[in-house]
């Protein structure tokens, strides 16, 4: 589900969920277990657990003397 900001609406960026052990699971303070996919009513947006794409870097260029 896509939000109209910049961000997904899914358990991963949530405020009231926490990451489990597992890779693939966070724990809802409302739901319980779910997917990190996952989505509800009661999300929260926290900006600290969306981590940002990389950079890209700029090209490496070669000096060519046209003299």
């Amino acid at each position: 589900m896509k939000n109209h900001k910049n961000y997904e609406c899914i358990c991963a960026y949530c405020e009231k969920s926490v990451s489990v052990y597992d890779d693939d699971s966070m724990m809802c303070k409302h739901r319980g277990i779910v997917a990190k996919d996952f989505s509800c009513n009661n999300f929260i947006y926290d900006p600290l657990k969306r981590i940002p794409p990389r950079a890209v870097s700029a090209p490496k260029l070669d000096f060519i003397d046209i003299d």
